[in-house]
């Protein structure tokens, strides 16, 4: 994860501010705690100490004339705000540092009025912010999953490109009939609950193949058991418990800052895995084919696709699943096992020829060695050290003996 831009790891706390965040919720707390470190390290002095000049500042303002009275506080907060920009801060995490102090003081009864500073433009609301996700990312996404069903989700989600809703949602009956037979891509079909809008779209292989694992270790499924239970229980998974599953492994993922999980905001929220559905295809697939895909209702004139036969539907799809892939498409797959042996065959010749060129050498080296060999005995013969046959040398000579056996064996092992 990206470094904190301050290092405020040796700061601690007073009491008044460990008091104010025991009174929050562990997200908010996690946050706020960094927000009143960084003041503690800009004003050099524990909160407590500016929550009392602040209110006898509040104190002094009700006995001085109009024209005398100050803004209590204002100063304090805008040398505050220097000092994250000079650091480089962020828009977002300035104004987060200047709530989390206006909320300090006001859970001790002292106020601070932001109106008339200068604070930086707040960025669009993260609610309405989306990751961006490339093939990569999603395949890292994938990996962080510490569970099979959540691997699953992730993929059914960015290949369907429907709703966490419409997923949950979903029977082992809605999907079990093409699923038994290995159909590919696999069709997903029914009405969302709440608009009655039809739903006909796909997975592919990717999703499939993870979700074969998934349901592998479930047993006895049945046609109204639900495609995703939650962890250890036979009931239907819910959107929070999903949305908690995919926040704790977007922060194992170096592409997610810190900072961008702050507040409970998940960058890596089960709507992103849909809208990166949509952006995929976008530009490259009709547009109302993509809206059809996912669900949403584009009006009965435009919808030509209602009444497509679902294999040309599926046909379709196939064809742009490769935008959608993060390991092989259905077509790959249907494909495979003539290509694995096309392949298998070219790695077993490269693996011969690379046997082949061994043994030349090996044999090379043998001749090499009986050549010294040779050599070593005519030094030996003036010597008088007799030996008139290899192996009385090699009786001499334990070392040149094993090495000699050694290359014998590797000859015999290798291919002619």
């Amino acid at each position: 994860m990206p470094a904190p831009l301050v290092d405020f790891s040796g700061v601690e706390l007073d009491e008044a501010a460990l008091r104010y965040l025991d009174a929050k919720s562990p997200s908010t707390r996690k946050a706020y705690e960094k927000c009143l470190k960084r003041f503690t390290l800009y004003s050099g002095a524990p909160l407590r100490d500016f929550l009392v000049s602040l209110e006898a500042e509040i104190k002094a303002n009700l006995d001085r004339p109009i024209d005398e009275k100050t803004r209590p506080g204002e100063e304090a907060m805008r040398g505050f705000i220097e000092w994250h920009q000079e650091a480089g801060y962020a828009n977002y995490s300035i104004l987060q540092a200047l709530g989390a102090i206006q909320n300090f003081a006001k859970f001790y009864g002292v106020p601070i009025s932001f109106e008339f500073i200068d604070t930086p433009p707040a960025r669009p609301m993260k609610v309405n912010e989306k990751h961006e996700w490339t093939l990569d990312q999603i395949r890292q996404f994938v990996e962080a999953a510490e569970y099979l069903r959540d691997k699953a989700y992730i993929m059914v989600a960015f290949q369907s490109g429907l709703s966490i809703g419409d997923i949950l949602a979903l029977d082992y009956g809605d999907i079990s009939r093409e699923y038994g037979a290995g159909t590919l891509p696999l069709s997903i079909q029914g009405y969302r609950e709440k608009t009655n809008v039809p739903i006909r779209t796909f997975i592919g292989a990717d999703a499939v193949r993870i979700l074969e694992l998934y349901l592998q270790s479930r047993r006895d499924l049945g046609p109204g058991d639900p495609v995703f239970t939650k962890l250890g229980s036979p009931e239907r998974a819910t959107p929070v418990s999903i949305q908690r599953k995919l926040r704790q492994y977007a922060a194992r993922l170096d592409f997610i800052y810190d900072e961008d999980l702050e507040e409970g905001y998940n960058p890596a929220r089960p709507h992103s895995l849909r809208s990166a559905f949509r952006s995929r295809l976008t530009g490259k697939m009709d547009g109302q084919l993509i809206e059809f895909l996912m669900a949403h209702d584009i009006g009965q004139e435009k919808s030509t696709y209602i009444n497509m036969p679902l294999d040309e539907l599926r046909e379709i799809y196939a064809s742009y699943e490769r935008l959608l892939a993060i390991e092989a498409t259905s077509r790959d797959a249907k494909a495979g096992p003539s290509e694995i042996s096309e392949r298998a065959l070219e790695e077993l010749s490269q693996r011969v020829a690379e046997l082949t060129r061994e043994n030349a050498e090996l044999r090379a080296e043998m001749e090499a060695t009986g050549d010294a060999l040779r050599a070593e005995i005519q030094e030996l013969r003036p010597a008088g050290r007799r030996a008139e046959t290899l192996e009385a040398l090699l009786s001499l000579d334990p070392e040149v003996k094993e090495l000699v056996e050694r290359l014998t064996e590797r000859i015999r092992e290798a291919p002619a």
